[in-house]
């Protein structure tokens, strides 16, 4: 496949996608947020003052052509000590941005290190945070805390907006985006992962503007503190509502049953369910003229509710192969 593939969101998503689209072509841009503020990221982000390197991680990890070891060795984490819970490869990508004194050269000189496929960029190199406003009137201000307001209190999500509002994208996101031959949107989290992303102007401009069809990725489960109880047209709709209205080509979704202990695993530990497709999605995606792509998208692993890399690769490129 002699195409160039976007792929939007945040690092623990869109890795699965990345795993398979490189084995499919050599242009991939991974556009990644940097919203993230929790965690061992977030500690990093406070006490060295550096963007979030969790997600940027982990896609340079998914695109990566080295010796299984040296994946096991970046995601390697300190068990004890005053490293603690801390990454090596957080660590080896803030110890790159000292030395070179730029978060994006940083990363590239990683990515020349790993043989990564493509690249990978932060949707903005300003140290910049997320606020939600819920359907109680409340707006909570850090990406973690919004998740957490949403479970404590079971309110949905409104809105979501970054801050400062006049923060301005990395002009090599926005190159990316503009030259793709395909934008895909997911799968990850709607509201701190996916969106965040789209609260640039020049990002969402550069979407609208793009001849490249946007494919959206729906997430298989919910996600208490922001999609609990939200089918697949609401999914669509809170992207809609941050400006994606009338750009998404098809939708991917995935039809294979999921195995019904590992649903009662996530009911369990997550209070998670599948999210639904009704008669209503139907009509809703038909009156936009959006492709339902119904497929078996399911990870084989059977420890986890993942996407398969390898097969959305491939439905990915049956897509662009039709357009």
């Amino acid at each position: 496949m002699d195409k160039s593939v976007v792929v939007i969101g945040g690092g623990t998503g869109i890795s699965s996608v990345l795993r398979g689209l490189k084995t499919k072509t050599e242009h991939i841009s991974a556009i990644v947020t940097m919203a993230d503020d929790g965690g061992h990221s977030g500690s990093l982000r406070r006490d060295r003052g550096i963007l979030p390197p969790g997600d940027v991680r982990n896609c340079l990890i998914a695109l990566a052509n080295t010796e299984p070891a040296m994946e096991e060795l970046l995601q390697y984490r300190y068990g004890g000590g005053p490293l603690e819970g801390q990454n090596l490869g957080n660590l080896l990508i803030a110890a790159l941005n000292d030395l070179t004194g730029d978060f994006e050269e940083a990363l590239r000189q990683l990515s020349k290190v790993l043989k990564v496929t493509g690249e990978v960029l932060p949707v903005t190199v300003e140290n910049v945070n997320l606020m939600g406003s819920f359907d109680d009137g409340t707006r909570v201000f850090g990406e973690s805390a919004i998740a957490r307001y949403g479970k404590r209190h079971g309110r949905e999500i409104r809105k979501v907006a970054m801050v400062p509002s006049g923060a301005r994208a990395s002009h090599w996101a926005v190159e990316a985006i503009e030259r793709g031959d395909a934008i895909v949107i997911g799968p990850g989290s709607l509201y701190t992962s996916l969106i965040p992303n789209l609260l640039f102007p020049e990002v969402l401009e550069a979407i609208m503007n793009s001849k490249a069809p946007v494919l959206y990725i729906a997430n298989m489960m919910s996600q208490g503190g922001e999609t609990q109880g939200m089918g697949l047209s609401q999914h669509i709709a809170a992207l809609e509502r941050h400006g994606l209205r009338g750009r998404i080509h098809s939708v991917l979704w995935n039809s294979s049953p999921i195995p019904e202990a590992l649903l009662k695993r996530y009911l369990m530990e997550e209070n998670a369910f599948p999210i639904p497709l009704k008669d209503g999605d139907l009509t809703f995606l038909k009156q936009r003229g959006i492709q339902l792509v119904e497929g078996d998208y399911l990870e084989d692993s059977g420890q986890f509710i993942r996407h398969s890399g390898e097969k959305l690769a491939l439905e990915i490129e049956n897509i662009l192969s039709e357009n």
